[in-house]
């Protein structure tokens, strides 16, 4: 009898202990909303620009899954808007994603479970889009509508360094295959300058086509062209084109301004990842970047379009890629399998979204994640987006005009 009562006990303690067990948090998550989320081991980047991570740089960390609730951090209900059915901009929330509700895919909690929740952008950040535009942004300090980064790299004495750089490595050989070709003298000095001012004048056309992103892609094209006019143009004035096929000229020039092209485009997007994280550092230092919190719980924020590249950037994507954007710049970070780290690594996962017409597209297919970062261009309002997609090799960047549901990802507050 005596051996049953002590038996009994201490299943009755082993009972209470296991259902205390199973209440703890798991190792490495955070508890928010009845919900456990992983907190993933930060990655560090390079902050202070000096080319090597070590232990004088930053870190950047995130949850390691997506949101998943149905109300703000304070406990309040998601952002709606105004009461009339319209959001503050005036937009029939109708036509689109529903501002104010947490959409799991085929309305089923089983993929909110596994996926996370898919929300309008107003109610990611709980606000207006409106009013989120006209916060502080990190882009823009001096308030002149032009990214601070962009002024740097369109300095004039920026622009002249680099094109120094990409027509003097290749003048002696583009000089050297002309004239052996022509058996005539061209002159080095003569090609480098064609070529330098050509390039300068296309750095001068394209670094102002925007003022908030410098499109790599289009660096390498009208250099590509521009500067393949210019040999040409060069050889006829100095008389030489006379003595030289033109099947022979063409593919000279072919050859080398794909070089200097390219060449001239990485070190533009190399100099835009080093000014965008120089930039982002200077903010964090004197404490100006606002981080938005929306339904992200206590210490972690939506993550800017800085953040994300940031990110990318620490996790193997090239400065090349970087700077990228558009739908159809579907490699970005192909070459270091920077998606499957995010998988691999950071639990990010191909849950689909909502479509502005109410219906579920891409489940298994695609995952597609909100950045803090909007804008406004010919096109209308926009937000920074991140997509992955088991049809592409690379993290696509671009924006998002219409008002679809997606993915939220947490990046933890800056220190």
């Amino acid at each position: 009898m005596r051996k049953n009562v002590f038996l009994i006990l201490g299943l009755l303690v082993c009972v209470t202990a296991c259902h205390k067990k199973t209440k703890d948090t798991p190792k490495d998550s955070i508890e928010y909303q009845g919900q456990y989320y992983k907190v993933v081991k930060p990655v560090q980047y390079d902050s202070n620009g000096d080319g090597v991570i070590d232990g004088n740089d930053n870190e950047i960390g995130m949850l390691g899954s997506n949101m998943s609730v149905d109300k703000n951090p304070d406990g309040s209900s998601l952002y709606s808007g105004s009461d009339n059915g319209e959001d503050p901009e005036g937009n029939q929330t109708k036509q689109g994603v529903a501002v104010g509700e947490k959409l799991c895919y085929h309305d089923l909690e089983k993929y909110c479970s596994k996926n996370g929740g898919l929300y309008a952008f107003e109610t990611s950040v709980n606000t207006s889009q409106t009013s989120l535009s006209q916060n502080y942004s990190d882009d823009d300090v001096n308030n002149n509508n032009i990214a601070d980064y962009i002024e740097d790299i369109r300095s004039a004495e920026n622009v002249e360094k680099v094109a120094f750089i990409n027509a003097s490595k290749y003048a002696a050989e583009i000089a050297k295959k002309i004239e052996k070709a022509a058996k005539k003298q061209i002159g080095t000095n003569y090609l480098y300058n064609s070529i330098k001012d050509a390039i300068v004048q296309s750095l001068n056309e394209v670094l102002y086509e925007s003022n908030e992103r410098i499109n790599i892609t289009n660096v390498e094209t009208i250099i590509d062209a521009r500067v393949s006019t210019a040999i040409i143009n060069a050889t006829d004035e100095a008389g030489v084109i006379g003595y030289i096929s033109s099947e022979t000229l063409v593919s000279i020039c072919s050859e080398y301004s794909a070089l200097i092209a390219k060449n001239t485009a990485d070190d533009i997007a190399t100099a835009t990842t080093k000014a965008i994280i120089a930039q982002y550092e200077k903010h964090m230092e004197n404490g100006s970047i606002q981080n938005v919190q929306g339904i992200c719980p206590n210490g972690y924020h939506i993550p800017s379009d800085f953040e994300w590249m940031i990110f990318e950037s620490a996790i193997g994507m090239s400065d090349a890629d970087l700077a990228k954007g558009g739908e159809t710049e579907t490699t970005r970070g192909a070459d270091a399998n920077v998606v499957k780290k995010m998988v691999d690594d950071y639990g990010f996962s191909f849950g689909g979204y909502a479509s502005i017409n109410g219906t579920y597209a891409q489940y298994g297919e695609a995952g597609v994640y909100w950045s803090s970062t909007t804008g406004h261009d010919d096109k209308g309002d926009f937000v920074w987006v991140r997509q992955i997609d088991t049809s592409y090799t690379g993290v696509v960047r671009f924006k998002m005009y219409e008002k679809s549901g997606l993915s939220v990802r947490c990046f933890k507050d800056n220190k």
